[in-house]
């Protein structure tokens, strides 16, 4: 069996963040697809059905970039206090 080495919490949000990126290009392909579907059906119900795919989807897209944007400020909030963790340890240490 392979080692699984663990990861820094960077390293899980950099992983988790190239991952929404990738989702979020999936959806945003699907959602392309489905507007362009829904206007070649002449059945008002499949077309209209499909739209709301298609809303649905646009929604879960501005739930991605919420989330994004929830895990970059954590980030940079956790590298300021190990920066200022890191300072104050060696400002306190003898020279």
């Amino acid at each position: 069996m392979g080692r699984v080495t663990e990861k820094t919490p960077s390293e899980k949000a950099e992983s988790t963040l190239l991952a929404m990126k990738e989702f979020k290009l999936y959806l945003e392909g699907l959602e392309k697809d489905l507007s362009r579907t829904s206007k070649k059906y002449s059945n008002r119900e499949i077309a209209q059905g499909v739209g709301f795919v298609a809303a649905g989807i646009h929604e879960a897209l501005n739930y991605l970039e919420i989330v994004k944007k929830v895990i970059v400020k954590t980030e940079r909030v956790v590298a300021k206090r190990n920066m200022a963790s890191e300072n104050a340890t060696h400002s306190a240490s003898p020279p």
